[in-house]
Protein backbone atom coordinates (compact mmCIF):
# COMPACT_ATOMS: atom_id res chain seq x y z
CA UNK A 1 0.00 0.00 0.00
CA UNK A 2 1.14 3.51 -0.75
CA UNK A 3 2.54 5.48 2.20
CA UNK A 4 1.32 8.89 3.30
CA UNK A 5 4.92 10.12 3.27
CA UNK A 6 5.31 9.20 -0.40
CA UNK A 7 2.05 10.93 -1.32
CA UNK A 8 3.04 14.13 0.45
CA UNK A 9 6.43 14.08 -1.28
CA UNK A 10 4.78 13.85 -4.70
CA UNK A 11 2.28 16.59 -3.91
CA UNK A 12 5.03 18.97 -2.82
CA UNK A 13 7.13 18.23 -5.91
CA UNK A 14 4.26 19.10 -8.25
CA UNK A 15 3.29 22.09 -6.13
CA UNK A 16 6.72 23.64 -6.71
CA UNK A 17 6.42 23.66 -10.50
CA UNK A 18 2.82 24.38 -11.59
CA UNK A 19 2.04 24.73 -15.29
CA UNK A 20 -1.09 26.31 -16.75
CA UNK A 21 -3.42 24.62 -19.22
CA UNK A 22 -1.89 23.14 -22.38
CA UNK A 23 1.64 23.82 -21.10
CA UNK A 24 1.86 20.91 -18.60
CA UNK A 25 4.85 19.26 -20.31
CA UNK A 26 7.09 18.87 -17.25
CA UNK A 27 4.09 17.69 -15.20
CA UNK A 28 3.06 15.10 -17.79
CA UNK A 29 6.65 13.94 -18.14
CA UNK A 30 7.05 13.37 -14.40
CA UNK A 31 3.79 11.43 -14.21
CA UNK A 32 4.87 9.25 -17.15
CA UNK A 33 8.33 8.74 -15.67
CA UNK A 34 6.89 7.36 -12.44
CA UNK A 35 4.05 5.29 -13.90
CA UNK A 36 6.31 3.70 -16.50
CA UNK A 37 8.14 1.89 -13.67
CA UNK A 38 4.98 0.24 -12.34
CA UNK A 39 4.08 -3.37 -13.16
CA UNK A 40 0.87 -4.05 -15.10
CA UNK A 41 0.60 -0.41 -16.19
CA UNK A 42 0.37 0.75 -19.80
CA UNK A 43 0.67 4.44 -20.69
CA UNK A 44 -1.17 6.36 -23.39
CA UNK A 45 0.35 9.78 -24.13
CA UNK A 46 1.33 11.94 -27.10
CA UNK A 47 0.61 10.20 -30.40
CA UNK A 48 -0.54 7.04 -28.61
CA UNK A 49 -3.30 9.00 -26.87
CA UNK A 50 -4.42 11.40 -29.59
CA UNK A 51 -4.08 9.33 -32.76
CA UNK A 52 -7.27 9.16 -34.85
CA UNK A 53 -8.72 12.01 -32.77
CA UNK A 54 -12.17 12.84 -34.23
CA UNK A 55 -12.01 16.63 -33.83
CA UNK A 56 -8.43 17.68 -34.76
CA UNK A 57 -9.23 21.39 -34.39
CA UNK A 58 -9.30 20.88 -30.60
CA UNK A 59 -5.69 19.70 -30.70
CA UNK A 60 -4.68 23.14 -31.98
CA UNK A 61 -5.08 24.41 -28.42
CA UNK A 62 -1.50 23.29 -27.83
CA UNK A 63 1.09 25.86 -28.96
CA UNK A 64 4.08 24.44 -30.87
CA UNK A 65 6.27 27.32 -29.74
CA UNK A 66 5.54 26.62 -26.08
CA UNK A 67 6.41 22.95 -26.62
CA UNK A 68 9.64 23.99 -28.32
CA UNK A 69 10.49 26.20 -25.34
CA UNK A 70 9.78 23.35 -22.92
CA UNK A 71 12.16 21.07 -24.82
CA UNK A 72 14.83 23.75 -24.73
CA UNK A 73 14.32 24.40 -21.03
CA UNK A 74 14.50 20.69 -20.19
CA UNK A 75 17.06 19.59 -22.78
CA UNK A 76 17.89 16.31 -21.08
CA UNK A 77 14.29 15.31 -20.34
CA UNK A 78 13.60 12.31 -22.56
CA UNK A 79 9.96 12.11 -21.52
CA UNK A 80 9.17 15.64 -22.67
CA UNK A 81 10.61 14.74 -26.08
CA UNK A 82 8.20 11.81 -26.28
CA UNK A 83 5.05 13.88 -25.76
CA UNK A 84 4.77 15.11 -29.36
CA UNK A 85 3.58 18.53 -28.21
CA UNK A 86 0.58 17.24 -26.26
CA UNK A 87 0.00 17.13 -22.52
CA UNK A 88 -2.06 14.74 -20.40
CA UNK A 89 -2.05 10.96 -20.36
CA UNK A 90 -4.02 7.88 -19.39
CA UNK A 91 -2.68 5.03 -17.27
CA UNK A 92 -4.28 1.68 -18.15
CA UNK A 93 -4.14 -1.10 -15.56
CA UNK A 94 -5.61 -4.52 -16.32
CA UNK A 95 -6.80 -6.89 -13.64
CA UNK A 96 -6.14 -10.61 -13.69
CA UNK A 97 -9.56 -11.35 -15.15
CA UNK A 98 -11.83 -9.63 -17.64
CA UNK A 99 -14.41 -7.28 -16.21
CA UNK A 100 -15.85 -3.76 -16.44
CA UNK A 101 -13.97 -0.73 -17.66
CA UNK A 102 -13.62 1.80 -14.88
CA UNK A 103 -12.34 5.36 -15.34
CA UNK A 104 -11.03 7.85 -12.81
CA UNK A 105 -10.20 11.44 -13.75
CA UNK A 106 -7.72 13.81 -12.10
CA UNK A 107 -6.72 17.20 -13.55
CA UNK A 108 -3.13 18.39 -13.73
CA UNK A 109 -2.99 22.13 -14.63
CA UNK A 110 -2.21 25.10 -12.42
CA UNK A 111 -3.33 28.73 -12.47
CA UNK A 112 -1.58 32.01 -13.42
CA UNK A 113 -1.55 33.17 -9.78
CA UNK A 114 1.56 34.29 -7.90
CA UNK A 115 1.69 32.31 -4.66
CA UNK A 116 1.79 33.95 -1.25
CA UNK A 117 5.15 34.25 0.51
CA UNK A 118 3.67 34.96 3.94
CA UNK A 119 5.17 33.00 6.81
CA UNK A 120 1.69 31.73 7.71
CA UNK A 121 1.34 30.07 4.30
CA UNK A 122 2.39 26.43 4.83
CA UNK A 123 3.91 25.80 1.35
CA UNK A 124 6.16 28.84 1.86
CA UNK A 125 6.89 28.00 5.49
CA UNK A 126 7.82 24.38 4.70
CA UNK A 127 9.78 25.09 1.53
CA UNK A 128 7.56 23.77 -1.29
CA UNK A 129 6.35 27.17 -2.48
CA UNK A 130 5.93 27.62 -6.27
CA UNK A 131 9.17 28.37 -8.11
CA UNK A 132 7.47 30.23 -10.96
CA UNK A 133 4.65 32.76 -11.38
CA UNK A 134 1.97 30.07 -11.49
CA UNK A 135 0.30 28.24 -8.62
CA UNK A 136 -1.61 25.09 -7.83
CA UNK A 137 -4.42 27.09 -6.23
CA UNK A 138 -7.18 24.56 -6.90
CA UNK A 139 -5.66 21.34 -5.48
CA UNK A 140 -4.67 19.85 -8.83
CA UNK A 141 -1.28 18.95 -7.36
CA UNK A 142 -3.25 16.86 -4.87
CA UNK A 143 -5.34 15.34 -7.64
CA UNK A 144 -2.21 14.28 -9.53
CA UNK A 145 -0.93 12.71 -6.33
CA UNK A 146 -4.14 10.77 -5.70
CA UNK A 147 -4.03 9.54 -9.29
CA UNK A 148 -0.46 8.32 -8.88
CA UNK A 149 -1.27 6.66 -5.58
CA UNK A 150 -4.30 4.91 -7.04
CA UNK A 151 -2.30 3.76 -10.06
CA UNK A 152 0.41 2.29 -7.85
CA UNK A 153 -2.09 0.54 -5.59
CA UNK A 154 -4.05 -0.95 -8.50
CA UNK A 155 -0.93 -1.95 -10.45
CA UNK A 156 0.71 -3.71 -7.52
CA UNK A 157 -2.51 -5.58 -6.73
CA UNK A 158 -3.70 -6.31 -10.27
CA UNK A 159 -3.91 -10.04 -9.53
CA UNK A 160 -6.69 -9.33 -7.04
CA UNK A 161 -9.00 -7.46 -9.41
CA UNK A 162 -11.26 -7.97 -12.40
CA UNK A 163 -11.62 -5.45 -15.17
CA UNK A 164 -9.56 -2.63 -16.66
CA UNK A 165 -8.88 0.64 -14.87
CA UNK A 166 -8.20 3.90 -16.69
CA UNK A 167 -6.70 6.78 -14.72
CA UNK A 168 -7.06 9.97 -16.76
CA UNK A 169 -4.53 12.69 -16.01
CA UNK A 170 -6.38 15.48 -17.82
CA UNK A 171 -4.88 18.82 -18.89
CA UNK A 172 -6.45 22.29 -19.05
CA UNK A 173 -9.38 21.93 -16.66
CA UNK A 174 -9.14 25.57 -15.62
CA UNK A 175 -9.71 26.55 -19.25
CA UNK A 176 -12.78 24.25 -19.50
CA UNK A 177 -11.21 22.60 -22.54
CA UNK A 178 -9.24 19.53 -21.47
CA UNK A 179 -12.37 17.66 -20.42
CA UNK A 180 -13.99 18.31 -23.78
CA UNK A 181 -10.89 16.89 -25.50
CA UNK A 182 -10.79 13.80 -23.28
CA UNK A 183 -14.52 13.26 -23.87
CA UNK A 184 -13.73 12.72 -27.56
CA UNK A 185 -11.23 9.92 -26.94
CA UNK A 186 -12.47 6.50 -28.05
CA UNK A 187 -11.70 5.08 -24.59
CA UNK A 188 -14.31 7.35 -23.01
CA UNK A 189 -17.18 5.78 -24.94
CA UNK A 190 -16.09 2.33 -23.72
CA UNK A 191 -16.19 3.09 -19.99
CA UNK A 192 -18.78 1.35 -17.87
CA UNK A 193 -18.12 3.52 -14.81
CA UNK A 194 -16.52 6.93 -14.42
CA UNK A 195 -15.42 8.89 -11.33
CA UNK A 196 -13.95 12.41 -11.46
CA UNK A 197 -12.57 13.66 -8.14
CA UNK A 198 -11.83 17.01 -6.48
CA UNK A 199 -10.19 17.94 -3.17
CA UNK A 200 -11.68 20.69 -1.00
CA UNK A 201 -15.27 20.39 -2.17
CA UNK A 202 -16.85 20.93 0.30
CA UNK A 203 -14.43 23.02 2.36
CA UNK A 204 -14.91 20.81 5.41
CA UNK A 205 -13.94 17.27 6.31
CA UNK A 206 -16.69 15.44 4.45
CA UNK A 207 -16.93 13.18 1.41
CA UNK A 208 -19.53 14.02 -1.25
CA UNK A 209 -20.59 10.96 -3.24
CA UNK A 210 -22.27 13.00 -5.97
CA UNK A 211 -21.14 16.60 -6.55
CA UNK A 212 -22.98 18.72 -9.13
CA UNK A 213 -21.70 21.87 -10.84
CA UNK A 214 -23.09 24.87 -12.69
CA UNK A 215 -23.12 25.05 -16.47
CA UNK A 216 -20.78 27.76 -17.76
CA UNK A 217 -20.36 29.83 -20.92
CA UNK A 218 -17.39 32.16 -21.46
CA UNK A 219 -17.00 34.84 -24.15
CA UNK A 220 -14.70 37.65 -25.23
CA UNK A 221 -16.75 40.72 -26.20
CA UNK A 222 -15.35 43.41 -28.49
CA UNK A 223 -17.06 46.72 -29.36
CA UNK A 224 -15.73 48.59 -32.41
CA UNK A 225 -16.58 52.26 -33.01
CA UNK A 226 -14.80 55.23 -34.59
CA UNK A 227 -12.24 57.49 -32.93
CA UNK A 228 -12.35 61.27 -33.07
CA UNK A 229 -11.04 64.26 -31.15
CA UNK A 230 -12.90 64.40 -27.86
CA UNK A 231 -12.81 68.22 -27.76
CA UNK A 232 -12.69 69.26 -31.40
CA UNK A 233 -15.19 66.87 -33.05
CA UNK A 234 -16.81 64.53 -30.48
CA UNK A 235 -19.95 64.20 -32.66
CA UNK A 236 -17.89 62.42 -35.34
CA UNK A 237 -16.89 59.62 -33.00
CA UNK A 238 -18.70 56.40 -32.25
CA UNK A 239 -17.97 55.62 -28.63
CA UNK A 240 -17.16 51.93 -28.15
CA UNK A 241 -16.30 52.51 -24.49
CA UNK A 242 -19.71 53.98 -23.73
CA UNK A 243 -21.42 51.05 -25.49
CA UNK A 244 -19.36 48.54 -23.51
CA UNK A 245 -20.11 50.25 -20.18
CA UNK A 246 -23.80 50.32 -20.99
CA UNK A 247 -23.72 46.64 -21.89
CA UNK A 248 -21.94 45.71 -18.67
CA UNK A 249 -24.52 47.55 -16.58
CA UNK A 250 -27.26 45.71 -18.45
CA UNK A 251 -25.55 42.34 -18.07
CA UNK A 252 -25.37 42.66 -14.30
CA UNK A 253 -29.07 43.54 -14.35
CA UNK A 254 -30.27 40.37 -16.10
CA UNK A 255 -33.33 39.02 -14.29
CA UNK A 256 -32.90 35.79 -12.36
CA UNK A 257 -34.49 32.55 -13.62
CA UNK A 258 -36.99 30.45 -11.65
CA UNK A 259 -35.32 27.27 -12.91
CA UNK A 260 -32.24 27.70 -10.72
CA UNK A 261 -29.44 29.88 -9.44
CA UNK A 262 -27.14 31.84 -11.74
CA UNK A 263 -23.94 33.86 -11.77
CA UNK A 264 -22.71 36.66 -14.04
CA UNK A 265 -19.24 38.20 -14.02
CA UNK A 266 -17.19 40.56 -16.14
CA UNK A 267 -13.45 39.90 -16.27
CA UNK A 268 -10.65 41.94 -17.86
CA UNK A 269 -11.92 45.23 -19.35
CA UNK A 270 -9.73 47.32 -21.68
CA UNK A 271 -10.11 50.46 -23.77
CA UNK A 272 -6.69 51.88 -24.59
CA UNK A 273 -7.48 55.38 -25.77
CA UNK A 274 -5.99 58.67 -24.63
CA UNK A 275 -8.19 60.96 -22.53
CA UNK A 276 -8.76 63.29 -25.50
CA UNK A 277 -9.81 60.54 -27.94
CA UNK A 278 -13.29 59.08 -28.33
CA UNK A 279 -12.83 55.35 -27.83
CA UNK A 280 -12.95 53.27 -30.99
CA UNK A 281 -12.44 49.94 -29.25
CA UNK A 282 -13.40 48.38 -25.93
CA UNK A 283 -13.43 44.76 -24.86
CA UNK A 284 -14.16 42.60 -21.86
CA UNK A 285 -14.45 38.97 -20.79
CA UNK A 286 -17.88 37.58 -19.92
CA UNK A 287 -18.66 34.58 -17.71
CA UNK A 288 -22.21 33.18 -17.44
CA UNK A 289 -23.10 30.33 -15.07
CA UNK A 290 -26.38 28.55 -14.41
CA UNK A 291 -27.50 25.77 -12.10
CA UNK A 292 -28.91 24.00 -15.16
CA UNK A 293 -28.10 24.05 -18.86
CA UNK A 294 -31.50 25.72 -19.42
CA UNK A 295 -30.66 28.59 -17.06
CA UNK A 296 -27.27 29.04 -18.72
CA UNK A 297 -28.87 29.19 -22.19
CA UNK A 298 -31.30 31.81 -20.88
CA UNK A 299 -28.39 33.92 -19.62
CA UNK A 300 -26.69 33.61 -22.99
CA UNK A 301 -29.74 34.82 -24.92
CA UNK A 302 -30.33 37.73 -22.56
CA UNK A 303 -26.63 38.66 -22.79
CA UNK A 304 -26.74 38.65 -26.60
CA UNK A 305 -29.81 40.90 -26.55
CA UNK A 306 -28.11 43.38 -24.23
CA UNK A 307 -24.81 43.44 -26.15
CA UNK A 308 -26.52 43.88 -29.51
CA UNK A 309 -28.86 46.50 -28.02
CA UNK A 310 -25.92 48.53 -26.68
CA UNK A 311 -24.28 48.36 -30.10
CA UNK A 312 -27.38 49.74 -31.81
CA UNK A 313 -27.84 52.42 -29.16
CA UNK A 314 -24.37 53.86 -29.77
CA UNK A 315 -24.09 52.94 -33.45
CA UNK A 316 -21.06 50.67 -33.04
CA UNK A 317 -20.29 47.12 -34.09
CA UNK A 318 -19.53 44.15 -31.87
CA UNK A 319 -17.82 40.78 -32.05
CA UNK A 320 -18.83 38.02 -29.65
CA UNK A 321 -16.19 35.32 -29.50
CA UNK A 322 -16.95 32.02 -27.78
CA UNK A 323 -14.11 30.90 -25.49
CA UNK A 324 -15.23 27.81 -23.54
CA UNK A 325 -18.16 26.19 -21.82
CA UNK A 326 -19.12 23.46 -19.36
CA UNK A 327 -22.23 21.33 -19.04
CA UNK A 328 -24.16 20.00 -16.10
CA UNK A 329 -24.21 16.23 -15.56
CA UNK A 330 -26.45 13.90 -13.55
CA UNK A 331 -24.77 11.72 -10.93
CA UNK A 332 -25.78 8.06 -10.88
CA UNK A 333 -27.69 6.98 -7.75
CA UNK A 334 -26.18 3.50 -8.14
CA UNK A 335 -22.65 4.87 -8.09
CA UNK A 336 -23.43 7.21 -5.20
CA UNK A 337 -24.34 4.08 -3.22
CA UNK A 338 -21.04 2.45 -4.24
CA UNK A 339 -19.05 5.51 -3.18
CA UNK A 340 -20.91 5.58 0.14
CA UNK A 341 -20.05 1.92 0.75
CA UNK A 342 -16.42 2.57 -0.20
CA UNK A 343 -16.30 5.41 2.33
CA UNK A 344 -17.58 3.09 5.06
CA UNK A 345 -14.99 0.47 4.05
CA UNK A 346 -12.30 3.17 4.22
CA UNK A 347 -13.27 4.05 7.77
CA UNK A 348 -15.12 7.31 7.07
CA UNK A 349 -17.72 8.11 9.73
CA UNK A 350 -21.37 8.14 8.66
CA UNK A 351 -21.92 11.81 9.51
CA UNK A 352 -18.97 12.77 7.26
CA UNK A 353 -20.53 11.21 4.14
CA UNK A 354 -22.86 13.32 1.97
CA UNK A 355 -24.80 11.90 -0.97
CA UNK A 356 -25.42 15.12 -2.93
CA UNK A 357 -23.96 18.63 -3.10
CA UNK A 358 -24.32 21.50 -5.57
CA UNK A 359 -21.29 23.73 -6.18
CA UNK A 360 -21.56 27.03 -8.05
CA UNK A 361 -18.21 26.43 -9.71
CA UNK A 362 -18.00 24.71 -13.09
CA UNK A 363 -16.24 21.56 -14.27
CA UNK A 364 -15.23 20.27 -17.68
CA UNK A 365 -15.26 16.66 -16.41
CA UNK A 366 -19.00 16.92 -17.09
CA UNK A 367 -18.24 16.50 -20.80
CA UNK A 368 -16.60 13.14 -20.03
CA UNK A 369 -19.42 12.18 -17.66
CA UNK A 370 -22.08 12.89 -20.27
CA UNK A 371 -20.18 10.99 -22.97
CA UNK A 372 -19.98 7.97 -20.66
CA UNK A 373 -23.66 8.28 -19.75
CA UNK A 374 -24.77 8.71 -23.38
CA UNK A 375 -22.77 5.58 -24.27
CA UNK A 376 -24.60 3.51 -21.65
CA UNK A 377 -22.24 3.87 -18.69
CA UNK A 378 -22.63 5.42 -15.24
CA UNK A 379 -20.82 8.36 -13.63
CA UNK A 380 -20.65 10.31 -10.41
CA UNK A 381 -18.40 13.15 -9.25
CA UNK A 382 -16.62 12.70 -5.90
CA UNK A 383 -15.74 15.56 -3.56
CA UNK A 384 -13.02 14.94 -0.96
CA UNK A 385 -13.62 17.73 1.53
CA UNK A 386 -10.90 19.73 3.26
CA UNK A 387 -10.48 23.27 4.60
CA UNK A 388 -8.70 25.30 1.92
CA UNK A 389 -6.98 28.02 3.97
CA UNK A 390 -7.69 31.00 1.76
CA UNK A 391 -10.27 29.64 -0.66
CA UNK A 392 -9.96 28.38 -4.23
CA UNK A 393 -8.00 30.39 -6.81
CA UNK A 394 -6.41 32.41 -4.02
CA UNK A 395 -2.69 33.02 -3.50
CA UNK A 396 -2.90 31.48 -0.01
CA UNK A 397 -4.77 28.33 -1.08
CA UNK A 398 -3.72 25.12 0.63
CA UNK A 399 -5.37 21.94 1.93
CA UNK A 400 -4.83 19.28 4.60
CA UNK A 401 -2.39 16.78 3.09
CA UNK A 402 -3.84 13.82 5.00
CA UNK A 403 -6.76 13.82 2.53
CA UNK A 404 -4.34 12.46 -0.08
CA UNK A 405 -4.12 9.07 1.62
CA UNK A 406 -7.84 9.17 2.32
CA UNK A 407 -8.58 9.86 -1.34
CA UNK A 408 -6.42 6.99 -2.62
CA UNK A 409 -8.03 4.64 -0.12
CA UNK A 410 -11.59 5.56 -1.10
CA UNK A 411 -10.94 5.31 -4.85
CA UNK A 412 -9.22 1.96 -4.43
CA UNK A 413 -12.17 0.70 -2.37
CA UNK A 414 -14.48 1.81 -5.18
CA UNK A 415 -12.39 -0.11 -7.71
CA UNK A 416 -12.50 -3.24 -5.55
CA UNK A 417 -16.27 -3.05 -4.96
CA UNK A 418 -16.88 -2.82 -8.71
CA UNK A 419 -14.38 -5.63 -9.30
CA UNK A 420 -16.21 -7.85 -6.78
CA UNK A 421 -19.52 -7.22 -8.54
CA UNK A 422 -18.15 -8.33 -11.92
Amino acid sequence: MISETELISWRRMFHKNPEIGFTEFWTTARICEYLNKLPNCKLLYGKRLYENFPEPELLKKWDDNIYKSAKEQYKDDEWIKKLNGRTGLIAVIKGKKEGPKVGFRVDIDGLPIEESNKASHIPFKKGFHSTNNNMHACAHDGHITIGLGLAKTLAENADESKGTFYIMFQPAEELLLGGKIFSKLSITKELDYFFPVHIGIPEERKIVCGSSYFADKRYNILFKGRSSHAGGSPEEGKNALLAACNAITGLYGISRHSGGSSRINIGAFTSNNASNVISDKAQFELDLRGETDEVCKYLKQQALNIINGASKMYDVENEIKFVADAETAVNSTELISIVRRACFDAGIEKNAIVDHSLDSGSEDATFIMNEVINSGGLATYIGIGSPTFGGFHNKQFDFDEDVLFQGVKILHKIAMIISERA
